[in-house]
C-alpha cells in the first residue's frame, strides 16, 4: 500500500508538471534523478514512467532517454490528464475544449435517450432533475450532494442512449464535472435557466420527444460555454460557470 501511494505521488507530481508546461515537450527525464528527487526505488520510478508513457505524455528514445512528448499524443480524454490540465495554467483552454466535447456528445445522447432509454432510466432522470432543482434553489449548487446528483444525471443520460461510443465518454464527462467543482468553478446558486434546462431534458426524454431533448441539452452546454471567459484560451482567471 505504501509503495502504491509513493507511485501515485510520483505520477501525480510529474503529470501536473508536464500538463502545466513546467516540463515542456522534449524535456528529458532521468530515472536516477527521479529516484533521488522522490526518494523512491528504481522499480517505482520505472512504473511511474510506464504510467505516463501509457498516457502519451512521455516516450522512451534510444540514446536519448525518457522525454516529454507533444500534447498531440496525450490521452486527453483520460480523467487523470483532464484533472492535471484543469489544475494548470491552461485551465481555461481545457474548459473550452471539454465544453465543446460535451456539446458534441450530450445533445446526441439526449436525443437517443428519448427513444432508446428504458422506462426506469427515464424515470430516474426526472427524479435527478427534480433534486437538482431543489438543491439549486436552496443555494447548494457547490456542495458534494449536488455534484453527486449532477454527475449521475449526466452519466445516466449517456447510458440511456444505449450507444457504446457515447457511453465511452463517461470518464471524461465525469472528470470534467468533478474537476471543475474541485477548482471552485461552480456556483452555489446555479443559473435558474441551466437548472430548468436539466428539468426540460428529463421531461422530454420521459415523453419520448427526441427533438426537444436534443434542443434542451444543447442549451445547457451553450449556457455553460457562454459563461466561460471570452478570451479563455489566453486568460487564467476563474470563470463563473453554470452546470
Amino acid at each position: 500500500m505504501a509503495q502504491a501511494s509513493v507511485f501515485t505521488r510520483v505520477v501525480d507530481v510529474l503529470g501536473h508538471q508536464i500538463a502545466a508546461g513546467e516540463l515542456g515537450e522534449g524535456a528529458v527525464l532521468n530515472l536516477t534523478q527521479l529516484e533521488t528527487r522522490f526518494e523512491v526505488s528504481r522499480t517505482v520510478a520505472r512504473e511511474a514512467m510506464r504510467q505516463l508513457e501509457a498516457l502519451g505524455m512521455i516516450t522512451a528514445k534510444r540514446r536519448v532517454g525518457i522525454i516529454v512528448g507533444p500534447k498531440a499524443r496525450w490521452a486527453v480524454l483520460n480523467p487523470l490528464v483532464i484533472h492535471w490540465r484543469l489544475a494548470g495554467p491552461g485551465r481555461d483552454e481545457q474548459l473550452l475544449s471539454l465544453t465543446d466535447l460535451r456539446s458534441a456528445v450530450e445533445p446526441t445522447a439526449a436525443r437517443l435517450a428519448a427513444t432508446e432509454g428504458t422506462p426506469a432510466q427515464r424515470a430516474r432522470l426526472v427524479e435527478l432533475s427534480a433534486q437538482l432543482v431543489r438543491l439549486g434553489r436552496q443555494g447548494l449548487g457547490d456542495t458534494a450532494e449536488f455534484l453527486e446528483i449532477d454527475v449521475e444525471y449526466h452519466l445516466l443520460l449517456l447510458r440511456a442512449s444505449h450507444n457504446e461510443m457515447l457511453i465511452a465518454f463517461e470518464p471524461a464527462i465525469e472528470a470534467t464535472l468533478v474537476g471543475r467543482n474541485a477548482l471552485g468553478l461552480t456556483p452555489g446558486i446555479p443559473a435558474p435557466l441551466a437548472i430548468d434546462n436539466h428539468r426540460q431534458v428529463a421531461a422530454a426524454v420521459l415523453a419520448g420527444d427526441e427533438d426537444l431533448a436534443e434542443v434542451c441539452s444543447r442549451r445547457i452546454v451553450r449556457l455553460v460555454r457562454s459563461e466561460l471567459p471570452l478570451q479563455g484560451r489566453a486568460e487564467s482567471h476563474a470563470p463563473h460557470v453554470s452546470r
